[in-house]
């Protein structure tokens, strides 16, 4: 039966818009919206919905927060929960605080509407016992399916960066990626030149951009002389002190994570993303993500850059034995550092099966 009344808790307006006029409005449910936790849980209390749908990452109170106030509070509205980073565990946490189920985004229509109808005739929803856990929550196929498919994308992405002899091209790539793999609202690539340890952004985008832009200048930023000064990858709860980025976004930034490009020991670069403020807090499996994406993208940097000064040369004579062994040892070296990309997949594949037994 359509028509009930649902009301989203959701803090990006594009989700609000997408579940609302692509998902429930054609299919006959009328819509409620709410854009933090607070404001939401007023709404569920005050307009008494017959179905919720909550982020399980807001401001002022968080998804879970919210239906902990709700089993306090004696309300038995069913409630979906949606989170881009769930787990069993998280599964569990919020059944047992009363949640219908959990959809995992992103999430195709049909997924999403048969999780409403199965909550809408669950009403109300009793506290799950261990024995009809599976019948009160969607099982958690979705996660494991994007983890699979972005794993593939991630393969795919790093061929596509090793294949592209165009540096510009591979900084446009990378940012994009970047952004698709760490769910962030901003990225950052700054790359340093031959034989000079500064670094200078040479690519990003935000919410505001139509697309990549290309920079070519210096901008200061503590977090990236961190990581470069390290080499190891760096996550910040909120950006701090960080005006240069701040002006050059539009935006303030929120949690980031920024992971070094290495090429041969040698810091090529480094690739950064944030979040807006308010926004959930980047992760280990983030850094992870944008480690991999890092390792294929300073190959690609290092092939476009040999390629592009080899062109500008004038002709060569045919190789002799010193050139063809030098290019044997960059061939060399080049499958290295795929092997090292193949790795980091690897570990996010452990990491998947690590979740999976959890």
């Amino acid at each position: 039966m359509a028509g009930e009344t649902i009301l989203i808790v959701e803090d990006r307006q594009e989700n609000i818009t997408y579940l609302a006029n692509s998902v429930l409005k054609p299919a006959g449910y009328q819509v409620l919206t709410a854009i933090d936790g607070h404001q939401g849980l007023e709404s569920i209390l005050a307009d008494r919905p017959d179905l919720v749908i909550m982020d399980l990452n807001l401001p002022r109170m968080d998804g879970m927060e919210v239906l902990a106030a709700l089993q306090e509070r004696g309300v038995d509205i069913p409630v979906i929960l949606t989170t881009f980073y769930g787990s069993e565990k998280v599964a569990e946490r919020a059944s047992h605080l009363g949640a219908a189920a959990c959809v995992v985004k992103p999430y195709e229509t049909s997924q999403m509407l048969n999780a409403v109808r199965r909550a809408l005739g669950t009403r109300p929803l009793p506290r799950p016992q261990a024995d009809d856990q599976p019948e009160t929550l969607i099982p958690f196929s979705g996660h494991l399916e994007r983890w699979m498919r972005d794993m593939k994308i991630l393969t795919r992405v790093g061929k596509a960066l090793v294949a592209q002899l165009d540096t510009e091209h591979v900084c446009v790539r990378t940012v994009e990626s970047a952004i698709y793999f760490s769910r962030a609202d901003h990225a950052f690539l700054f790359l340093a030149k031959e034989d000079e340890d500064a670094l200078s952004l040479c690519a990003t985008r935000g919410p505001a951009d139509g697309q990549v832009r290309l920079i070519q200048q210096p901008v200061e930023s503590d977090l990236v002389r961190r990581v470069a000064r390290s080499g190891k990858a760096k996550l910040q709860p909120r950006m701090v002190g960080e005006e240069a980025l701040v002006g050059i976004a539009g935006d303030p930034l929120g949690p980031a994570v920024a992971v070094p490009l290495r090429w041969q020991g040698q810091l090529v670069g480094v690739l950064l993303v944030a979040r807006l403020p308010g926004e959930a807090a980047l992760s280990e499996s983030d850094a992870e993500w944008l480690t991999g994406l890092a390792d294929y993208a300073a190959i690609a940097i290092h092939n476009a850059r040999a390629y592009e000064q080899h062109t500008a040369q004038a002709p060569a004579p045919l190789p002799g034995k010193e050139t063809r062994s030098d290019v044997r040892d960059d061939l060399e070296q080049i499958g290295e550092m795929l092997q090292a990309a193949a790795e980091t997949v690897q570990r996010l594949a452990a990491r998947l099966a690590e979740e999976k037994g959890d």
